[in-house]
């Protein structure tokens, strides 16, 4: 084989290594675009489950306080009957 020859051979071979390079690039590129896309998602996600938990948490505060409120009421009206009766009994 001469020179030429061999040379052609090895730009041949440099431009296939090119060739699967540039393929590897793409398919990586396209790699990339997906997690950066599940990474997004995922950051999407976890706002909204972050959003629900304190609106949960906040919705039980709220009927919490309003559960407290009844019971004060109730055991107030309850020491007031027990108040009455007592007077009424005397």
């Amino acid at each position: 084989m001469d020179m030429p020859e061999k040379l052609s051979s090895r730009v041949e071979r440099l431009e296939n290594l090119m060739l699967v390079l540039a393929d590897k690039q793409a398919r990586l590129d396209d790699v990339l675009v997906l997690l950066t896309e599940a990474q997004i998602k995922t950051q999407e996600r976890f706002r909204e489950t972050d959003e629900y938990l304190r609106r949960v948490d906040r919705e039980s505060r709220e009927r919490d306080k309003a559960l407290d409120e009844r019971v004060d009421k109730l055991v107030s009206a309850m020491g007031e009957f027990i108040r009455r009766r007592d007077e009424e009994r005397q």
